[in-house]
């Protein structure tokens, strides 16, 4: 058996090189004796120096020459031969174990850092002051599976924080104080009453602890007195009321300041509003609005019944004695009623109905009175007109009817000759009674035509008298210099 001198390898058959070491052997005597070290007689903690000879190595006891010695003689020398191959081997094993000790340890200390919860809120801190939507929406999470965490859905927790940055402090606050005892969050997250609070979510490589920041949902309870409003949350439609005592509960949502739109389209009124909606601190997880609280059903009188309905200056075709629960109706639009009588249209006080009214009483009394002392100033124009239009017949004086009628009119070109015409011919004429039958008056007061019956007794030149009845109509017009009524033309009825 032959080995080599330089690193103990055995050789097998004849090489020139050491197939280990590539020493070269072919300078090797045939009989080189072969080094065999006794347990006990080496300092295994001094390296073995095979450079010098070998009876300068203190720590051999024993060498044999090759001739000598016998595969099949049983010495313990062969027993505890060292292989410094094998003590090689040892050291790299001993440097990798060395290696790996050193980066478990390593893995551990960074995988217990990263999933510190302590940074976890740093890095939600940042995220919110930065606006970094994209990040925030990685790192929150909710144990409802409705409600979806994104860039956009995350947006109104950034608006509420940025209006509230006492608020934010506050929740900063709770999870850091979640974050104290990392073996407590899991059970903490379930009973906290915060909006946000950390969570054990599962488990990272090599079974390191995942947190999140879990999100408590929140829910926006809705209200309307009447049916058909259309409901929208930051420009997304969510429903629909579908009576007049709607109440609905919608969500889930992420925490934060919305915008519900509410719309409304009915037969009187169309109406648009904006509601701002906090769903940060709602009281049970759900916060209340009552939407179109100024819009109101009422009940319509009038001393007019036959009286149309006008809202906001718009005819709806409805008569008061049919608006018996009538709306919904905003309490800023104008109400008021018109009625036409004596052929002038007659308008009622105009009025705005005020939260929860539910009874309008359309009066027409100024309309009346203001009616009525235009009749009674025609109703005078015909008393005055007659009574100095018959003394004019009686005593040839045209001039006593000047106040009554209108200078240059048709009539009194007329008058001019019938008076002097009628004196001469002999007749006298007196008034019996007059009474206007028909009014005909503009809305502005300004114009328009009575029909009259009237009776007079007529004197002939001979003396006889008779009864006389006539129908008249006459037009009239208001003179604004004298602010008085005047007859403009007459005419017999037909």
């Amino acid at each position: 058996m032959k080995f080599c001198t330089k690193c103990g390898n055995e050789i097998t058959g004849e090489k020139p090189f050491c197939t280990y070491c590539g020493n070269d052997l072919r300078n090797e005597s045939s009989n080189e004796a072969n080094v065999f070290v006794k347990t006990g007689s080496v300092d295994l903690t001094k390296p073995i120096d095979l450079t010098k000879p070998i009876e300068e190595t203190e720590s051999i006891q024993e060498i044999k020459s090759i001739e000598n010695h016998s595969p099949d003689t049983d010495t313990p020398a062969l027993n505890h031969t060292i292989d410094l191959k094998l003590s090689k081997k040892s050291k790299i094993v001993m440097l990798i174990f060395t290696v790996l000790i050193i980066a478990i340890i390593a893995i551990i200390k960074v995988g217990n850092s990263l999933s510190d919860p302590n940074k976890l809120v740093t890095r939600f801190e940042k995220d919110v002051a930065s606006k970094n939507v994209s990040d925030l929406a990685n790192i929150l999470y909710s144990n409802d599976s409705r409600i979806k965490v994104d860039k956009k859905s995350v947006e109104p927790l950034l608006a509420s924080f940025e209006e509230t940055p006492e608020y934010l402090n506050q929740v900063v606050q709770n999870l850091k104080d979640d974050a104290i005892s990392p073996k407590d969050i899991k059970n903490s997250s379930k009973t906290s009453n915060n909006i946000l609070t950390l969570v054990n979510d599962g488990k990272n490589f090599l079974n390191f602890p995942k947190y999140k920041i879990n999100i408590r949902p929140s829910f926006i309870k809705i209200t309307s007195a009447i049916k058909d409003v259309t409901f929208s949350i930051n420009n997304t439609q969510i429903g629909k009321s579908d009576s007049d005592t709607f109440s609905k509960s919608f969500g889930p949502y992420i925490p934060g300041n919305y915008l519900i739109l509410a719309n409304y389209k009915g037969k009187y009124v169309t109406l648009s509003k904006d509601y701002n909606a906090d769903l940060v601190k709602p009281t049970n997880d759900t916060a209340e609005l009552s939407v179109f609280e100024d819009i109101n059903y009422i009940n319509i009188s009038s001393d007019y019944p036959q009286a149309k309905i006008y809202v906001d200056g718009k005819d709806v075709n409805v008569n008061v004695q049919d608006a018996t629960q009538f709306g919904p109706i905003n309490n800023s639009s104008k109400i008021y009623a018109t009625y036409v009588e004596d052929g002038k249209t007659l308008k009622s006080e105009e009025y705005s109905i005020t939260s929860g009214q539910t009874d309008l009483f359309l009066s027409f009394a100024n309309s009346t009175n203001d009616l009525a002392d235009v009749k009674n100033q025609l109703k005078s124009l015909l008393s005055d007109y007659t009574n100095y239009f018959t003394q004019g017949i009686n005593t040839n004086i045209v001039s006593l009817i000047d106040p009554y009628v209108a200078s240059g009119t048709e009539l009194y070109k007329q008058q001019q000759s019938y008076i002097p015409a009628t004196y001469k011919a002999g007749i006298r004429e007196y008034i019996i009674s007059t009474d206007i039958t028909k009014y005909n008056i503009s809305d502005d007061n300004k114009s328009g035509t009575i029909t009259t019956s009237e009776v007079y007794n007529i004197i002939s030149k001979d003396g006889t008298s008779h009864n006389s009845p006539f129908t008249y109509v006459y037009k009239f017009h208001y003179n604004d210099f004298t602010s008085k009524y005047q007859f403009t033309n007459i005419s017999k009825a037909k």
